[in-house]
């Protein structure tokens, strides 16, 4: 028993710093500070001004090297960045959905097709496994970072309208508090496969 709580640990490790770059940090700022999101003007389709300062960071791919200088990633286009910017929160719940889409599908296909391994090895053993096919996946996400931006782009006026209907038929007080449950949803769900997987192998 130990030993599988120790290798759930390792995976909602593992995942949260992967999914990092479509989780902003607006949600909590959204979700308890209403008022101040009213307040704001808005642009585009239920999005704030403010929101683009997050959303510019978390949708390039920014990381920050020992120096703390930001170091943008090669495989991402700005002209997508900026159209996709303006759609804030609708526009980082649609780059998250296909992020979701994606190493969900990567990871069955990487798992089941690409190194396919006899099961029953063990949960150390699954566990490694586990990291050296998310870590394939996570290479590949780089690669392919522009397709899901330009995706996202062609889905964000689409995620924006059922985000509004979401969020007004679920009764939330707030747009910010719909896409904190809709990204939890998503994780929950990613997660879950990966768990499943990885147990069934172990």
């Amino acid at each position: 028993m130990a030993i599988t709580l120790h290798l759930c640990y390792h995976i909602a490790t593992l995942y949260s710093t992967i999914v990092a770059d479509w989780l902003p940090p607006l949600v909590t700022k959204l979700a308890s500070n209403k008022s101040d999101a009213e307040a704001e003007p808005s642009y585009g389709e239920g999005t704030h001004i403010n929101d683009s300062v997050y959303v510019s960071s978390i949708l390039s791919g920014e990381m920050l090297d020992k120096n703390g200088t930001r170091r943008s990633n090669p495989f991402v286009s700005e002209e997508l960045l900026k159209k996709l910017k303006r759609y804030g929160l609708s526009g980082i719940l649609s780059y998250g959905l296909l992020n979701t889409v994606y190493y969900s599908t990567a990871f069955l296909l990487v798992w089941f097709y690409v190194a396919p391994e006899p099961g029953k090895m063990g949960y150390l053993a699954a566990a490694e496994r586990f990291l050296k096919v998310m870590a394939m996946v996570w290479a590949g996400s780089q690669v392919t970072k522009l397709i899901r931006i330009g995706g996202a782009v062609a889905l964000a006026p689409i995620v924006d309208r059922g985000l509004s209907w979401f969020t007004v038929k679920c009764k939330f007080e707030s747009q910010g508090k719909a896409f904190g449950a809709l990204v939890g949803i998503c994780l929950g769900l990613a997660l879950m496969l990966f768990v499943v997987v990885t147990l069934l192998w172990a």
